[in-house]
């Protein structure tokens, strides 16, 4: 027996060290030095459904939001379209835009546009710090907590550059995509706001 454990030893391998595990996550923070993913979602593909509970219920008036209540065959509430802003609190680009689409929900909700931001931070110590960006930038539209980033990962994929925004229309199909942009939002979205609410 023990010339078994002998013989074992001698000729074990060393453990192999492949590295640190690689933790996949919608829009990392690194994601400008690691490879993106493609867009997983298309203009003409069905938009995922999703609800969530809010960061700011005062502001935006509600506790929690449904798209599906907003889009599609059985909204309740029906609107032309959906703009759908993915952010956190470490994108600066993300944070800056958001006076410019609260902008946009003032200014296009009696036209028929519903804006929502779906906030991705999962350490909770980063949520006062949403709650005031909300304040700062007098956020009226619902910001939904994506703690787990259930929602990010299906729009998003694991891996994405952040802002990313989506328009969905009326029969909750996506009308627009546009991931990890550089161009300050302002720059093209009104466009396209104006084009999916007519």
């Amino acid at each position: 027996m023990i010339r078994v454990l002998l013989v074992a030893v001698l000729f074990a391998k060393a453990p192999r060290f492949l590295g640190p595990p690689v933790k996949a996550d919608a829009g990392v923070p690194d994601a400008g030095h690691a490879e993106a993913d493609p867009p997983i979602l298309h203009p003409g593909d069905d938009a995922p459904m999703f609800s969530g509970v809010l960061h700011n219920p005062e502001s935006a008036g509600m506790q929690r939001v449904d798209l599906s209540s907003i889009v599609g065959s059985d909204a309740d509430e029906p609107a032309k379209a959906v703009l759908i802003s993915f952010f956190a609190t470490w994108c600066k680009p993300c944070t800056k835009e958001m006076p410019f689409l609260q902008q946009l929900s003032t200014e296009y909700k009696d036209k028929g546009l519903r804006v929502l931001s779906v906030a991705i931070d999962k350490d909770e110590a980063a949520w006062p710090q949403i709650a005031q960006l909300v304040a700062q930038n007098h956020v009226t539209y619902p910001v939904v907590k994506d703690r787990y980033n259930l929602i990010a990962r299906q729009y998003l994929g694991d891996k994405t550059a952040l802002p990313s925004v989506f328009i969905v229309d009326k029969d909750g199909k996506i009308a627009l995509v546009k991931q990890g942009y550089e161009k300050d939002a302002a720059e093209f979205l009104r466009a396209e706001v104006e084009r999916a609410v007519k």
